[in-house]
């Protein structure tokens, strides 16, 4: 189950999509080791909760990072940190209206937050993300936040490592940041 979302984060994968590549490419078959029945949609999302709600998944992600260093798959030409958003449903109220606490009636995410970016509202988190910038594209480190948290306010490198960063981490102080579901 750790490799299928392995899988899923490397290639940018919904559950239904990871569930039918897993069946269908003999590449994602062997890395999976072959097996003889591929998990469905439903089984991966309740495991991916099952660790996030466990705090496991900081264990595990310390672990394939221990693995990765043991096999020789090491940072040789510098590190790569970027943030994406992710949405989530802004509900049918506007950006001024309270969310109303735990209460409320609504579809809205009540930890979702509203950023612009090139003038284009967002709402939702946002996953910052360091990869190594040589031949792997490992993603090294996450974290995840509300929209509304600058880029620059999250540092995800190690101290001495060369980061390559666009211009939203330039400005603000950084912050340690740790990994979060």
């Amino acid at each position: 189950m750790i490799k299928m979302l392995v899988l899923q984060q490397w290639h940018g994968l919904s559950d239904p999509e990871l569930e039918r590549q897993a069946n269908d490419r003999i590449s994602f078959r062997q890395f999976l080791g072959l097996p003889n029945k591929i998990p469905d949609r439903s089984t991966i999302w309740l495991f991916r909760e099952r660790i996030s709600e466990s705090g496991k998944y900081i264990a595990i992600w310390n672990e394939l990072q221990r693995q990765l260093d043991a096999k020789g798959l090491t940072i040789r030409e510098g590190m790569i940190q970027d943030a994406t958003f992710i949405h989530s449903d802004p509900g049918h109220t506007s950006s001024d209206t309270p969310r109303g606490g735990g209460e409320a009636k609504t579809r809205r995410s009540k930890d979702g937050t509203w950023t612009k970016k090139g003038g284009k509202p967002h709402f939702g988190y946002k996953l910052h993300a360091i990869m190594d910038g040589g031949d792997y594209d490992l993603i090294r480190s996450i974290s995840t936040t509300t929209a509304s948290v600058h880029d620059s306010q999250v540092d995800l490198s190690e101290t001495g490592e060369v980061v390559y960063r666009d211009r939203g981490y330039q400005g603000g102080r950084n912050v340690k940041d740790t990994m979060q579901p």
